[in-house]
């Protein structure tokens, strides 16, 4: 297989997957708090329910998220397997790098995994190494089918690392 080629409209395409994921993993609290009965909220970088929130919905609520990014992951891995899909591999990068940097921000606030664990009684930092490892096991993978040699990686998390400090600093 040849090397994938990228340019513009490749990491066009990585920005619009790192805002789709931002989406869906949001989405996914908010659907989830809403089919638990509860008035959901939702903006790109935050969502859940309003009101009180008994423990094991709460539980369900964040694990909502993670949840969808996961599965967002992992099919677009088996896409990249299958078909050699540049834009799968977008949506595989941009999943496994949301939560990478949201395991990185639990040194100062808990994210979803860090919150889940430590309610299951497995501790801060067990979920959110195990997603955020298995997804870069998944993202190794693909990007060795499609050949990207580490300008395109770099350059892929530059990006990224800008797309989503515009979404966490956007406010919206």
């Amino acid at each position: 297989m040849q090397r994938l080629r990228t340019g513009p409209g490749f990491y066009g395409l990585l920005l619009l997957a790192g805002l789709m994921t931002f989406v869906l993993h949001e989405g996914a609290h908010w659907a989830a708090a809403e089919a638990l009965g509860y008035d959901g909220y939702f903006t790109l970088n935050r969502a859940g329910a309003r009101g009180a929130v008994t423990d094991r919905h709460r539980l369900l609520i964040a694990a909502a998220g993670p949840a969808a990014t996961i599965v967002q992951g992992v099919v677009a891995w088996a896409l990249v397997q299958a078909r050699g899909s540049r834009i799968a591999w977008a949506f595989l990068f941009q999943a496994a790098f949301m939560r990478l940097m949201a395991t990185v921000i639990t040194f100062w606030n808990p994210n979803d995994e860090a919150r889940v664990g430590a309610q299951l009684g497995l501790g801060t930092w067990t979920l959110p190494i195990v997603v955020t490892a298995g997804l870069f096991a998944l993202l190794a993978l693909g990007s060795r089918r499609l050949r990207l040699g580490p300008a395109a990686l770099g350059l892929s998390w530059l990006i990224a690392s800008a797309g989503v400090t515009a979404i966490v600093f956007s406010g919206l």
